[in-house]
């Protein structure tokens, strides 16, 4: 069985979703056991309640990475 999302790898081509424009980029670093990404040079951490990474000191709404299938 597949796992039902992507996992994060390093060279993995991402969009950064702001609020209500989105660009491109590309995963520098995996860290903590993929629950940390790297991205343009800021963290994002996978948020525990909406299983998405949102950028490290923002809300759960705030910027966030988009995984590409």
């Amino acid at each position: 069985m597949r796992p039902s999302r992507p996992m994060p790898t390093v060279g993995m081509p991402v969009r950064v979703q702001h609020f209500g424009s989105y660009e491109p980029g590309v995963i520098e670093a995996v860290l903590e056991d993929g629950r940390v990404i790297v991205v343009a040079g800021r963290r994002f951490r996978l948020h525990p309640s909406t299983a998405k990474f949102v950028a490290e000191g923002e809300p759960y709404y705030g910027t966030r990475v988009l995984l590409s299938p």
